[in-house]
């Protein structure tokens, strides 16, 4: 082969590498966190990123990190660790404002909306056998409220404050998987379980263990929303979720919870991740899998009252879908 051919050869070799190497880089990556293993945000986060990953994977490239849940989340965001992730309002509040657990933290103002994911319920579970029936009935008993990072210790710690009982009750820190087995084992009397509103392990836990449900009473009630103003009684449904007298309404504390960015992360990388996973027949998937996929969209006046702002590529979205977002939320 002549001199000349041979250097056309690789010319046409390196070529084909710089365009392979443009493709390869063309791939954005990013990290969102989920949450503990066994646990609903690791689920349904896991799902969405399998998702985007498949019908995207010529352009997106995401990673379902885990976490110790909510609290863990925003502090990783702020961090770096994470480009996306879900959060619920309280810790949301903290974080921009530098107060509760951020107290003493520079206010984080990198942190921009996408979407509503639902409200989650604060179950608090006992074995159907046991004699604690009311919050009340909580005080001298061992508690598990969560892993550390997660939202349950934050959550039960303001709430045993509002109900009086905080020095009267004895804590453990252990993963829903290891709450569940817990309870089964009695090494604890009550799990504090955040969930939609119950949590996968406990979900498997019902089917060969009676649980219940600890209801609050109205006097219960006024004490904890007095105290946790986010916080506000829905009823379970008949018939969807497990537990003693599933097939009857049941009281629980439910709050809010939303998909979040980076101010950073690029206006098009958000739009595509919502229009995926806000597409009808992506959604109605993803919510087989975790049913706060189905109560996803633009509910922005919590978090609007905040002072957070959206996102602009969720900005992009949701007025494409002639959603009506908060003025305060677009500058």
């Amino acid at each position: 082969m002549k001199t000349g051919k041979i250097a056309a050869v690789w010319v046409g070799v390196l070529l084909l590498c710089v365009v392979s190497g443009a493709g390869a880089a063309e791939v954005q990556k990013y990290v969102w966190g989920s949450g503990p293993m066994g646990g609903l945000w690791r689920i349904g986060v896991g799902a969405a990123v399998q998702l985007i990953n498949e019908q995207m994977k010529d352009k997106y490239f995401y990673t379902a990190a885990a976490s110790g849940g909510g609290v863990e989340n925003v502090r990783r965001m702020i961090g770096g660790e994470f480009d996306t992730t879900w959060a619920h309002t309280n810790i949301m509040q903290e974080a921009t404002t530098g107060t509760g657990l951020f107290d003493g933290k520079t206010p984080y103002k990198d942190m921009r909306v996408m979407v509503f994911m639902g409200d989650q319920a604060v179950c608090v579970v006992a074995l159907a056998k046991s004699p604690i029936k009311s919050f009340s009935d909580l005080a001298g008993k061992k508690i598990n409220v969560g892993a550390p990072g997660g939202i349950g210790p934050s959550i039960a710690k303001s709430m045993f404050k509002a109900l009086g009982i905080e020095d009267k009750v004895k804590l453990s820190f252990l993963n829903p998987e290891g709450a569940a087995q817990g309870l089964k084992d009695g090494h604890i009397d009550v799990a504090l379980a955040p969930g939609s509103p119950f949590t996968p392990s406990f979900t498997e836990l019902a089917r060969s263990t009676p649980i219940r449900l600890i209801e609050p009473t109205q006097a219960e009630e006024d004490k904890i929303e007095k105290g946790m103003p986010y916080m506000y009684v829905k009823a379970i449904a008949p018939n969807t979720q497990p537990g003693e007298n599933s097939d009857k309404p049941r009281k629980a504390f439910f709050w809010g919870q939303y998909w979040v960015a980076k101010a950073g992360m690029p206006e098009q990388a958000v739009y595509d991740a919502l229009k995926i996973t806000m597409e009808p027949k992506n959604k109605e998937m993803l919510k087989k899998v975790m049913v706060l996929w189905g109560e996803a969209g633009p509910v922005f006046t919590p978090v609007a009252k905040m002072g957070l702002k959206l996102h602009p590529g969720a900005i992009k979205y949701w007025q494409e879908q002639g959603a009506k977002l908060p003025p305060e939320m677009l500058k």
